[in-house]
């Protein structure tokens, strides 16, 4: 089973690729992006994950490869 909405939008808090959580966003500031993640077809690729923070944030560099990576280890390790 895949990760929960929940579940993700703590991955992306810890993640924090746009530096959000750290200047005091509330945990769920990429709740948007979750969803987005979450309404993909099949296992999300790289630069699905890359390209929604591009076009959320307006910058093609918002969420680096390294993170983006990170997050989709973590959506397979932390699923049901």
């Amino acid at each position: 089973m895949p990760v929960t909405r929940d579940q993700l939008i703590e991955i992306l808090a810890e993640a924090d690729p746009v530096g959000l959580i750290a200047t005091g966003a509330p945990r769920d500031e990429y709740a948007a992006e979750a969803d987005e993640i979450l309404a993909l077809h099949g296992v999300p690729r790289l630069t699905e994950v890359t390209g929604i923070f591009g076009v959320s944030f307006g910058d093609p560099g918002a969420c680096p490869r390294e993170t983006a990576r990170w997050i989709l280890d973590e959506m397979a390790r932390r699923a049901d």
